[in-house]
C-alpha cells in the first residue's frame, strides 16, 4: 500500500520543523552578509558619452540614419579592440599611478548604445573609484584620435566625462541578503522532509496496523515534564511523611488503552485514591505489607523517574 501525505501532514511537518527552518533561515542571512560585507570586492563604474557624426550626403535618407546606428557595433568592437586598449594602457601607466595590462582592460571596459540613438557611453567598472573614472576618460579620449584614422566616421564629440562614482554599483546588498535569507529558508525545509523521509520510526497506530498488519495491544502515554515533576514530588512527600497513597490524576490508567482491566482491581467499593499503602516498621507502627524492602532501602517501588 501505497504511503499518502496529505496537506495536513505537510503543515503538522513545517510546525513540527519550524526552530530548525528558522535556524537554517538565518544561517543562510548570516552567510550571504559575510559573503556581501567581508568577501565579495565592491567595484564603481564611470562611464562617458560620447556621439559620432559621419559626413553628410545631399540625400538623406532612412538608410543613411539606418546605417549610422549600425555603425555602433562597429565601435563596440574598435573600443574593445587591441588599437585602443593598448593605447590605454600606455597612457594610463604615464599618466596615473595605475598599472593595467590590455586584457585587464578589455574586461573593465563596456559599450552601450542608447536605443534608436546614435549616442553611446563607455562605461569602466573597477574596485577603485578613481581609477574607473581615469579610464573612461582616457579611452574616450583615445577612441576621439584613433576613429578617424581608421573609420569613416567625420567627427566623434564627448558629450558628458566621467564622474567619479561615489557609491559602488556592486554588489547589491539588499538583494544578496534576501536571496540568502530565502536560500535558507528553501534548505531548512527541505532538510526537514528529508529527515522526516529518512526517519524509519513508527509514527501512528494506523501504520502498524495498515501496513504492518499488528494488533494494538496497548498505548504508553507520554508524560509532560510538569507532570513527571509533580510525581518526584508526591514521591518524596511520602518517603518523609511514611504515607503512602496513589494519587488519583497522578495513577489514573484508561480502559480503552489495556484491553481486560478489571472493572475494580484495589478491591470492591474502593478506588486508587482511596487505597493506602501501609508503611513498614521503620516508617510507622502499622507495617502489614513490606512494599520496601528492608535489605535494599534505596529501592523505590513506584520506579521513580
Amino acid at each position: 500500500m501505497e504511503e499518502t501525505i496529505s496537506l495536513q501532514d505537510i503543515f503538522k511537518l513545517l510546525k513540527q520543523k519550524m526552530i530548525f527552518i528558522l535556524t537554517a533561515m538565518l544561517i543562510g542571512l548570516g552567510v550571504s552578509a559575510v559573503v556581501t560585507f567581508f568577501v565579495i570586492t565592491p567595484k564603481y563604474s564611470a562611464s562617458t558619452q560620447l556621439i559620432a557624426t559621419f559626413p553628410q550626403s545631399e540625400n538623406v535618407n532612412t538608410d543613411n540614419i539606418q546605417t549610422n546606428l549600425m555603425m555602433i557595433n562597429t565601435y563596440k568592437d574598435f573600443i574593445g579592440g587591441n588599437v585602443v586598449t593598448e593605447a590605454a594602457q600606455e597612457k594610463l601607466g604615464k599618466t596615473t599611478s595605475f598599472k593595467r595590462t590590455s586584457d585587464e582592460i578589455k574586461g573593465m571596459v563596456s559599450v552601450e548604445q542608447t536605443q534608436n540613438s546614435q549616442m553611446f557611453s563607455i562605461k569602466v567598472l573597477s574596485e577603485n573609484p578613481t581609477e574607473a573614472t581615469q579610464l573612461a576618460n582616457i579611452i574616450a579620449s583615445i577612441f576621439q584620435d584613433k576613429a578617424k584614422k581608421y573609420t569613416n566616421v567625420d567627427k566623434v564629440s564627448v558629450i558628458s566625462k566621467a564622474d567619479r562614482p561615489q557609491k559602488p554599483v556592486s554588489p547589491n546588498k539588499l538583494l544578496n541578503l534576501v536571496i540568502g535569507l530565502v536560500l535558507g529558508v528553501i534548505v531548512g525545509i527541505g532538510l526537514a522532509f528529508l529527515s522526516e523521509l529518512l526517519n524509519r520510526t513508527v509514527k501512528s497506530e494506523s501504520y502498524l496496523v495498515d501496513e504492518l498488519g499488528l494488533p494494538i495491544l496497548g498505548v504508553i502515554p507520554k508524560l509532560e515534564r510538569k507532570e513527571i515533576l509533580n510525581f518526584r514530588k508526591e514521591q518524596d512527600r511520602a518517603f518523609r511523611t511514611g504515607d503512602f497513597y496513589l494519587e488519583e490524576d497522578a495513577y489514573t490508567m484508561s480502559k480503552d488503552l489495556v484491553d481486560g482491566l478489571e472493572e475494580d482491581p484495589f478491591g470492591e467499593g474502593t478506588t486508587p485514591a482511596q487505597t493506602k499503602f501501609e508503611t513498614p516498621d521503620y516508617f510507622s507502627d502499622a507495617g502489614t505489607r513490606d512494599y520496601l524492602n528492608q535489605d535494599s532501602q534505596d529501592h523505590d517501588p513506584f520506579g521513580r523517574l
